[in-house]
């Protein structure tokens, strides 16, 4: 572990003869430097003239020089390398000055090989940081397809929604448009009337006593008639809409993305009479595009994932030798897993699946069932849909 770790620091603080970092440093002669202990030792038997074990320079035995100056730069020089290390490298074990090299998947945290073999995680499943990183960098690699299928349906949603908001606005901005019309064309017309009282109210006015008497009641109650009739106020203010729809897109995706196995039916009423297996048809039907789902097979022997066509949903006689049903199979038989797919019928020598299986559909070219979503290696192609 100690060597492995020498590995990712600099020659300048590793020890030739020891291969490890310094342990009291000290020069001889001819300038190279190496750690008291390993020198003593090595020029313990050695004869009368000792050489340098690099250059091979003649040494006195005696001059041995140590640095201090030289330890304070092998302890700061190995506290700044430890942060420019790789993050493989740099996670360092205080307990026991060792690079962190396993991953506790209790706790998620790392542990150095010490560490994992404590009585604290002694009991827990521990795996190399490589093998983990690996593990979750598939796993958003697959995401990252399941994104990339998902975005361009959500864009042409929001642009069709976008459009039928448009439209909306147009088809209100002309109703307000002609209503304003109308206005003006009553304002014109009341206008037009108005003066004409205002000039029969002016003549009035000058007439007689008597005659002013006899017609104002006539003029006072158009005049009253007209106010009546005023236009009201117009608001030209649009309405505005929401985003319809978009949430309930989002969480109807959020609920599709995995199904739970379960031996057991809780939905289905038992039925003596009735197979013991029986398929569980999906609510979502497929025209176009991407499309990626999980499902939890847990510790399953025996289950069934696909897709069929709308029309293999009517027969009788549900044959899995179809060819308009894709079918991914665990079946177990004598202690022993066998993995198929259909159509058409064809064996997978690969581990036996657990956990989540992944299923990518895309509907213009192929069908694939991922039985580990997070190794893409183990993806197998079935026929075109």
């Amino acid at each position: 572990m100690a060597s492995a770790s020498a590995q990712c620091l600099p020659s300048e603080i590793i020890c030739p003869i020891c291969q490890d970092t310094f342990t009291d440093p000290a020069t001889i002669r001819c300038g190279h430097r190496f750690c008291t202990p390993c020198l003593c030792l090595l020029w313990e038997d050695a004869p009368t003239v000792t050489c340098c074990p690099v250059c091979k320079a003649v040494s006195p035995k005696m001059d041995l020089k140590s640095i201090i100056l030289a330890k304070k730069h092998i302890h700061s020089t190995g506290n700044s390398v430890v942060c420019q290390l790789p993050g493989s490298a740099k996670q360092m074990c205080r307990t026991h000055q060792v690079i962190k090299l396993y991953f506790c998947e209790a706790d998620k945290s790392l542990l150095c090989l010490f560490c994992s073999c404590s009585a604290r995680h002694a009991t827990h499943e521990h795996h190399s940081i490589m093998q983990v990183a690996e593990h979750y960098r598939g796993f958003i690699n697959l995401r990252l397809v399941m994104i990339q299928a998902e975005y361009p349906k959500v864009c042409q949603y929001l642009q069709e929604e976008k459009q039928k908001h448009l439209e909306m606005l147009a088809i209100e901005g002309t109703v307000i448009f002609q209503r304003l019309n109308r206005n003006v064309a009553r304002m014109i017309h009341m206008g037009k009337l108005l003066r004409k009282i205002y000039e029969e109210l002016k003549e009035m006015c000058l007439k007689a006593d008597v005659d002013m008497l006899q017609g104002v009641e006539d003029t006072v109650k158009r005049s009253q008639l007209m106010q009546l009739y005023i236009p009201q106020p117009l608001d030209p203010q649009l309405s505005t809409w929401t985003i319809t729809g978009m949430l309930e897109r989002l969480n109807s995706f959020r609920a599709l993305r995995c199904l739970q196995c379960s031996p057991v039916h809780r939905d289905v009423p038992w039925d003596p009479a009735r197979p013991e297996n029986t398929p569980t048809w999906g609510a979502q039907t497929f025209t176009t595009g991407k499309h990626y789902w999980e499902v939890n097979v847990g510790n399953s022997c025996d289950w069934v994932i696909g897709l069929c066509k709308e029309s293999w949903t009517g027969r009788s006689d549900m044959l899995l030798t179809s060819e308009d049903i894709f079918l991914l199979l665990c079946v177990r038989k004598d202690g022993h897993f066998s993995l198929f797919s259909t159509f058409p019928f064809l064996p997978h020598y690969i581990q036996r699946p657990q956990g989540y299986i992944g299923v990518f559909l895309d509907y213009e070219c192929d069908l694939s069932f991922g039985v580990d979503p997070n190794d893409q290696k183990q993806a197998t192609n079935l026929t075109k849909v």
